[in-house]
């Protein structure tokens, strides 16, 4: 019986180290736990800064494109008014094409009539 005692007082003491152990497992654990806790915290809080860097960029780059395609609207109107003063100008200038086209055929016409008169006088 003494011998059984003697066994059992071995298993609870190999059964206390075991839970000495696992007891300093589970806290080194804890420990582990606790770091990755602090640098997944870190990692959110950079996370945090980058993802309010970029929304900021967005808003910095919509507002800049806003800004061109305003002035893209504004350069096309002056390019409309522009088109339209050059053909406003397109047609007065055809128009006086016609114009000196008419005078050159009555200073041609003049110019025949004259050959005609100095040819008879000769």
């Amino acid at each position: 019986m003494e011998e059984k005692i003697y066994e059992q007082g071995k298993i609870i003491d190999r059964l206390s180290q075991s839970e000495i152990h696992l007891g300093e497992v589970v806290h080194q654990q804890g420990i582990a736990i606790d770091r990755m806790q602090g640098q997944l915290a870190k990692y959110e809080a950079n996370l945090d800064q980058l993802l309010a860097g970029l929304n900021e960029r967005d808003r910095i780059v919509e507002r800049e494109e806003a800004k061109i395609h305003e002035q893209l609207n504004r350069h096309r109107y002056d390019i409309r008014e522009q088109d339209k003063v050059i053909q406003g100008i397109d047609c007065r200038v055809g128009i006086q094409a016609q114009g000196i086209n008419s005078l050159k055929e009555r200073v041609s016409y003049y110019d025949d009539r004259l050959l005609d008169v100095s040819l008879l006088r000769c």
